[in-house]
């Protein structure tokens, strides 16, 4: 690997200084997160979030939806994560991902077997 570049279409483990404040875009409450690389550039790294999850709360009218008609909506994201809150990169070998049994998935229990934003 000569640069970040490299990382781009690669999924790597990537452990913030801190993950305060980034739970509304998928990213657990403290650990490292499997996030998959789709730009690199001056200002940090742009990672996929296929589970990226909104909710509806007020139509395009500006009413007010009640909660029992409030439906969350997955959309695929992608999200600019700053080198200055990087803490570290783990690229694994041959662009393999290790499994994570029993691992919480964006901060949210019982969504499948591994950490972060890949599915």
């Amino acid at each position: 690997m000569e640069d970040a570049r490299d990382l781009i279409g690669e999924t790597v483990l990537v452990k913030l200084m801190s993950n305060e404040g980034l739970d509304f875009a998928g990213f657990p409450a403290e650990g490292p997160v499997f996030c998959r690389i789709v730009a690199v550039d001056e200002i940090g790294m742009w990672v996929e979030n296929r589970n990226f999850v909104t909710v509806e709360v007020r139509t395009a009218a500006g009413r007010y939806v009640p909660k029992q008609r409030q439906k969350p909506r997955r959309s695929v994201a992608t999200l600019l994560v700053p080198w200055r809150i990087v803490h570290t990169v783990v690229r694994f070998a041959g662009g393999e991902t290790p499994e994570v049994g029993g691992a919480v998935l964006g901060g949210r229990s019982g969504s499948g077997g591994r950490i972060g934003f890949v599915k």
